[in-house]
């Protein structure tokens, strides 16, 4: 039994995403979309399900590095279904996400465990990625920052010395004047005394 199959356009507007976007996240989450005889994609209940659990892990914060280590990380049973197979059976990340949601039976506490150490490790190296790229980042900025203010130190200085050298050139000029005025004046004195 064939399903109902959506056009690029629809999928987007169903899930309130840019087509674009839809063909990045097919392409760095390397999903089966099928296609058709003219090679368009066309998309299933099953891959509009996925993709609506990757738009809620994005705006829940995760990479798609991360989204996709979950993607591959699926049980094969729970694997996407194609159109030959039983399509009234549970979605993948809607099986999962279901589960977790609700309060498991004690059978299932071990898959909630195993998928919660998962998602933990998962989260945990994707800190890592973003705590290397966040120190590289303020590394350069301080740096940055340091070479601002030792050139605006240099500055300061530079100007200070620039005054301190006028100003002993102006000290210098007046002293040339006073010993020249001084001079001036004993020689006058000395030819007055000379003419008495």
């Amino acid at each position: 039994m064939v399903g109902t199959r959506y056009i690029i356009s629809d999928a987007s507007k169903q899930l309130e995403v840019e087509p674009h976007v839809l063909r990045y996240w097919e392409e760095e989450l390397e999903l089966d979309i099928p296609r058709n005889e003219l090679g368009h994609r066309y998309f299933r209940e099953e891959d509009l399900n996925i993709l609506k659990n990757v738009k809620k892990l994005k705006e829940q914060g995760l990479q798609l590095k991360a989204i996709k280590m979950l993607l591959t990380n699926i049980p094969e049973e729970d694997k996407p279904y194609t159109e030959v197979e039983n399509e009234l059976s549970p979605k993948p990340l809607q099986k999962i996400t279901n589960s977790i949601q609700k309060s498991a039976p004690v059978e299932n506490n071990s898959k909630i465990r195993e998928f919660q150490e998962f998602i933990k490790g998962v989260l945990q190296e994707t800190l890592k990625e973003n705590n290397l790229e966040l120190k590289e980042e303020l590394t350069k900025e301080v740096s940055e920052e340091i070479k601002y203010m030792l050139k605006e130190k240099e500055q300061m200085e530079e100007r200070r010395y620039k005054k301190l050298d006028e100003t002993l050139r102006v000290m210098q000029k007046m002293r040339q004047e006073i010993a020249t005025s001084s001079n001036k004046k004993r020689f006058m004195f000395k030819k007055q005394k000379v003419k008495e």
